[in-house]
């Protein structure tokens, strides 16, 4: 099923209120430096040991000239800046199992008995873009899939968010980014990639607080290529801190590899 391999990819391509200092009595959002949003947003960053969840996953496109849904129950296991594994399941049975590290991605498929294991390529060739370890645990957690201190952005209010925009655009795309006024984490993310007409739009809502983490609940991946289209709904059903995990994964041996 490549439906599943599609799935696989953009899945990991995947508040308690504060007070409203940043806030006046009318409701409008106070102007703040590019500078001091970013500081407040990085004071937020996930910082436990690992992460449990629980996930309902709903995936829908319109490739090969049709249009396709399904839907997931996900296990989430994280060792943060080490290691993403998942288990997937459809309709009652084991669908796929997939781990991810710094330097290697590798799943497998339980329904089509087939599997890959390597580096990041085939989640490039999916994206057609470089990706890290790092961007797919940033964009699951509700933090930016780029390091805000490595550039100078411009700082403006829009609708009632903070947007941050680059001073100077790359050549090959333009990224921007949304910041809860409450809490500084992200409501959303998009990045638009001129060369391949391909938009990108990662939306985050309704985080809470555990452990003094905030985790979002849901999370809106919507990618736009010319007049084709890939959305991902991925809800938080559950989500536990700082328990040991263990991270079982084996590829069997009858499993036929998939070559790039």
């Amino acid at each position: 099923m490549r439906i599943v391999s599609c799935l696989i990819f953009f899945l990991i391509i995947v508040t308690s209120c504060k007070s409203k200092k940043n806030l006046v009595n009318s409701g409008v959002v106070k102007s703040l430096s590019a500078k001091k949003i970013i500081k407040k947003h990085n004071a937020t960053s996930f910082n436990a040991e690992t992460l449990e969840a629980k996930l309902k996953i709903g995936y829908s496109d319109n490739r090969n000239g049709k249009r396709n849904r399904i839907s997931f129950t996900v296990r989430l296991r994280m060792q943060k800046d080490s290691v993403i594994w998942m288990k997937g399941t459809y309709a009652f049975l084991s669908a796929f199992r997939a781990k991810i590290t710094p330097t290697t991605f590798s799943y497998y498929s339980l329904l089509d008995k087939k599997y890959f294991e390597g580096d990041y390529s085939l989640l490039e060739k999916m994206l057609g873009t470089k990706i890290t370890f790092k961007q797919v645990q940033n964009l699951l957690l509700g933090e930016s899939i780029l390091d805000l201190k490595k550039k100078k952005y411009i700082s403006e209010v829009d609708d009632n968010f903070y947007k941050l925009t680059p001073k100077e655009y790359p050549e090959l795309y333009r990224i921007l980014f949304f910041f809860d006024p409450d809490n500084f984490k992200l409501k959303k993310q998009e990045l638009n990639i001129y060369d391949q007409n391909t938009i990108l739009q990662i939306k985050y809502s309704n985080y809470t607080s555990l452990e003094r983490q905030l985790i979002p609940k849901k999370i809106v991946i919507n990618v736009s290529e010319s007049d084709q289209y890939t959305n991902i709904n991925i809800d938080f059903k559950s989500v536990i801190l700082n328990n040991k995990i263990s991270i079982p994964y084996r590829i069997p041996s009858t499993y036929k590899r998939i070559k790039l």
